[in-house]
């Protein structure tokens, strides 16, 4: 019997303890508000939810309402007005300053009302969490599951234009080649033969273009390995890119104006990446702003590093699409409404690259009209 009397408060002091550790891990603490008396009384977490010196005793409401954020104090009294008035529970949610490192924390308060026989409203009681992480956690979550739509959306509109993107150069490629073995030898001139060609390359150059975007794009999700860094000579650099990228077929080809400063310049970085990559923002140049109106591939040092330039003199981009360019497969209004082909990945694979060098991308205004893409390489 005698044991059966020491168990009792043993096990009481035991739930007690593991109440308190539970609350202290889950930043919970209760409260109990004497109204008449304007006396708050009060756990040990509850100090510390509110940042407040371990030892601190909180005697009055006010105290703790000093410390809420001055952009929901108005908000918070009229909750607590109307809790009063209306004599239900209530729970609300509130920023505080915390006195113990100046940050803000987000507090969740539930409490419900202490009335009298007469019904008269005499006091509060209640809990308060810490829910900082859980917001943040919350707001996390819903920023992946935002990113996670864009994306899905994103490649369904890029499946659906890849079947043209596909088709159209081979196509291309099959009609012509179909005709220069099919026509008659007297009515096949060389102008003709050659213009079907020419055709055939062009065709068959976009055809790489797409396949080479979506490999590499598949490549760097997969492997983010380092660039692979060689001494490179800017001039035959950008003349082998331009060499890639079909260019010299295009009959305005006499209008890229190549501005290496100096002449001699060398610089380091992965010959492959940044060559798809200037193929990349060239053809982007060619098919919005149009060869015909000239474009500058240009190479500059400068005191962080060196930069390699592509400017063209075309309508340019909004604001909205140079802040949404960088992303996978998002084609702008302009190249929506002409229906102009691409697969929206060449600035996104542009953009990644550049990161993988250390250095970055950015698209800005030209200063006389159209578009200016700089890539950027640290010393």
């Amino acid at each position: 019997m005698d044991d059966e009397k020491k168990a009792g408060p043993r096990r009481l002091s035991d739930d007690e303890t593991r109440a308190r550790r539970a609350a202290a891990i889950a930043k919970l603490g209760y409260w109990d508000a004497d109204l008449e008396n304007n006396i708050l009384h009060h756990s040990r977490e509850y100090v510390s939810v509110h940042g407040l010196p371990p030892d601190t005793v909180v005697t009055r409401q006010e105290q703790v309402l000093e410390l809420i954020h001055p952009d929901d104090i108005e908000r918070v009294t009229a909750e607590f007005n109307m809790v009063d008035r209306a004599k239900m529970p209530y729970s609300t949610e509130y920023r505080i300053i915390r006195p113990d490192n100046g940050e803000i924390s987000h507090i969740q308060e539930i409490g419900e009302i202490v009335t009298d026989e007469a019904g008269t409203v005499i006091g509060h009681t209640g809990t308060s969490q810490d829910v900082t992480e859980q917001r943040y956690n919350r707001a996390k979550l819903e920023r992946a599951l935002a990113e996670s739509e864009m994306n899905l959306r994103s490649r369904d509109l890029f499946l659906a234009n890849m079947s043209h993107e596909l088709r159209t150069p081979l196509n291309a490629i099959s009609g012509y080649a179909e005709l220069l073995t099919t026509l008659d030898a007297t009515r096949l001139t060389a102008e003709k033969a050659n213009g079907y060609v020419r055709a055939i390359l062009q065709a068959s150059q976009h055809l790489t273009n797409i396949i080479s975007d979506i490999l590499l794009q598949v490549e760097l999700q997969r492997d983010m390995r380092p660039a692979e860094h060689q001494l490179v000579d800017i001039a035959e650099f950008v003349d082998d890119a331009i060499g890639i990228s079909g260019l010299r077929l295009e009959p305005d080809f006499g209008h890229i104006n190549i501005d290496i400063q100096p002449v001699d310049a060398v610089a380091r970085f992965d010959t492959r990446l940044v060559s798809q990559a200037l193929i990349n923002v060239l053809g982007n140049a060619v098919k919005y702003a149009g060869l015909e109106k000239g474009i500058t591939v240009g190479f500059r040092p400068d005191a962080a590093g060196c930069y390699l330039f592509v400017e063209d003199h075309g309508d340019g981009m909004t604001k909205l699409e140079i802040q949404r360019a960088r992303e996978p497969f998002f084609r702008g209004a302009q190249a929506v409404r002409k229906a102009i082909p691409g697969t929206g990945l060449g600035l996104s694979l542009t953009h990644r690259i550049m990161a993988l060098h250390g250095g970055r991308l950015e698209i800005t205004k030209a200063e006389h009209g159209g578009t200016r893409v700089t890539f950027y390489f640290p010393s």
